[in-house]
């Protein structure tokens, strides 16, 4: 799992300059002043994760419920996070979800990736 958690780092490496450098060249300003805090959630989350996917490879016949577990994980903080961003009144929010919604996407595909490649024919 430490290729998982390294490939995560790259991406919101990644993340992070396009925001730091692109944003008001490339985006015009477009990228939300909290895009940083998304990119660091989700590196966050990227550890428990990776803990859940080392998990499913430790016990094979677990695994399906190990992975769910994961994707269920993400989903359920990302939208405690959406909820705490609303309740404290954020200017954009539409922006933001639009924002918080591709982040996530980019973290999914990435996930389901790793956990594709893993699979493996009984």
């Amino acid at each position: 799992m430490k290729r998982y958690l390294v490939t995560t780092g790259v991406i919101s490496a990644i993340l992070y300059l396009i925001y730091f450098t692109l944003n008001e060249s490339l985006f015009s300003g477009y990228l939300h002043p909290h895009f940083p805090t998304l990119v660091v959630f989700f590196f966050v989350q990227s550890f428990a994760i990776a803990w859940l996917l080392n998990l499913a490879e430790k016990n094979p016949s677990s695994s399906p419920m190990f992975v769910i577990a994961s994707i269920g994980f993400r989903m359920i903080t990302g939208l405690f996070l959406l909820l705490v961003f609303y309740f404290l009144k954020v200017e954009n929010i539409v922006e933001f979800s639009y924002q918080f919604l591709g982040v996530y996407l980019i973290y999914f595909v990435f996930e389901i990736m790793v956990v594709l490649a893993n699979l493996r024919r009984n």
